[in-house]
């Protein structure tokens, strides 16, 4: 995944010894203030204090709030990109797996402070930082999808996201969700995929409906 362009890396430099630790403190104290706060209220102060550091020392290398949380993201990108999704030959598989993956990581502290910074994408600041990683990994998700629909496993119209979404909003709904309900929810789209419920020319003339009544 790539990095946000723009952004000087203050991290550069400050490799070895207490610097290399001060980093460190910091990069760990930024991490729950963004899972806390998100972006719109992420404080300097909150995260000098956790870190016991002078908000001075922070801003010597990272002299923004946009610089800080770059260097976090960039830090928080690297498990993704280590942990490509899986590829197993047989989209249920595919799905549950993947799935629990995205359950796993919703739990802890990194996956909180993704899902901060998704829920603040309006903001053209958490945009330039996330935007091509996330279409990225969207990619991924579709493309899993896409094998198996050239595998003969779902229907040539299959919607991807839509099936997609399905799975989602299902898993959403209970929390955590273990791989019973995981299954479960992978089953149901689908069986409704195969059931010709998710097709991109029935979901198009669903969407062009609606708009004609509103």
């Amino acid at each position: 995944m790539r990095r946000a362009t723009g952004i000087p890396r203050r991290t550069q430099g400050l490799l070895g010894g207490r610097s290399e630790q001060v980093v460190r403190r910091v990069l760990d104290a930024a991490l729950v203030e963004l899972s806390r706060s998100g972006y719109a209220d992420f404080r300097m102060e909150a995260i000098a204090s956790r870190a016991a550091v002078n908000k001075t020392t922070i801003y010597r290398r990272w002299p923004t709030r946009l610089a800080l949380v770059t260097a976090l993201v960039d830090r928080m990108r690297i498990p993704l990109e280590e942990s490509s999704l899986p590829d197993t030959g047989q989209i249920e598989g595919d799905l549950i797996e993947a799935f629990e993956r995205r359950s796993a990581i919703s739990r802890d502290v990194e996956g909180q402070a993704w899902a901060r910074l998704l829920n603040e994408r309006n903001n053209p600041e958490v945009e330039s930082l996330i935007g091509a990683s996330v279409n990225e990994r969207r990619g991924e998700w579709m493309a899993m999808v896409t094998r198996a629909i050239q595998r003969g496993e779902l229907p040539p119209n299959t919607d991807a996201q839509l099936l997609l979404d399905v799975i989602r909003a299902i898993v959403d709904s209970r929390s955590p969700a273990r791989r019973p309900w995981l299954t479960i929810a992978v089953r149901t789209a689908i069986a409704g995929a195969r059931a010709g419920t998710l097709e991109l020319a029935r979901t198009t003339r669903s969407r062009t409906r609606r708009g004609r009544s509103d």
